[in-house]
């Protein structure tokens, strides 16, 4: 259920006065909203106020609301690096608790250029968030469900292929979390990555525009199983 399926229920739920409703839609479109006290905040209140909506059926509302949208919370994170690091490699290291920060110890040769290290396997990830477009919203208004038909764009940035054997990269939808498993090599040759056609890139550094026009692109490397350890060592091989 997105944001315009969830006006929907509330309006069709709505059981009392229909001109008092219109009423009520009228003010909210005309009203402006700031979160948290935002337009379906505002209309769930008037509603129950005028008893069209009992708290029964809200609940119900709000329980569905919440079941179909559980990864919701990881577009309020603000902070890049409490998505990309305190998310997303958190993310990845409870699938693999073999997973290993990387160290001195472990690669003499170690400067901080990846964040997983597996079985000698250099592993980067990168996430991002599938929202709309086209919509100017907060990330939180705009996050799009798996099977939407708007148009977005994830961009997977700041890759460096020589700096790692394997990336884990994740794409959050609102309902889903996408994995894809990719060796470094084939980053690098893929049609769709861009090297050095941006400001601040170095090297071999480059980044690849995800869309949903071409997003199938990447089914081969999609990770359908829990085992992500396996995954990683198969995608290291030769």
């Amino acid at each position: 259920m997105e944001l315009s399926d969830l006006k929907n229920k509330i309006l069709s739920t709505f059981e009392g006065d229909k001109n008092q409703l219109t009423k009520i839609i009228d003010m909210i479109d005309k009203d402006h909203s700031i979160f948290p006290f935002n337009q379906y905040e505002h209309l769930l209140h008037n509603l129950i106020n005028i008893r069209g909506l009992t708290f029964e059926q809200y609940n119900e509302i709000r329980s569905e609301y919440i079941r179909s949208n559980p990864n919701l919370w990881i577009f309020e994170i603000s902070a890049p690096r409490g998505f990309g690091e305190g998310f997303a490699q958190t993310y990845v290291g409870a699938m693999c608790r073999e997973l290993q920060k990387p160290s001195k110890s472990l690669d003499p040769h170690y400067n901080g250029e990846y964040d997983f290290w597996l079985e000698g396997v250099k592993i980067e990830v990168k996430a991002s968030r599938v929202v709309d477009r086209d919509s100017d919203e907060p990330l939180y208004m705009k996050a799009l469900s798996s099977d939407t038909d708007r148009p977005f764009l994830m961009n997977f940035q700041q890759l460096k292929p020589s700096c790692c054997d394997v990336f884990i990269w994740i794409a959050v939808f609102r309902d889903e979390i996408t994995v894809w498993v990719i060796n470094s090599d084939t980053v690098q040759n893929h049609p769709l990555f861009s090297r050095g056609q941006h400001r601040g890139n170095h090297g071999n550094e480059g980044q690849m525009h995800i869309t949903n026009e071409n997003i199938s692109q990447l089914d081969h490397f999609r990770l359908k199983t829990s085992d992500l350890k396996t995954a990683v060592l198969n995608c290291a091989s030769p």
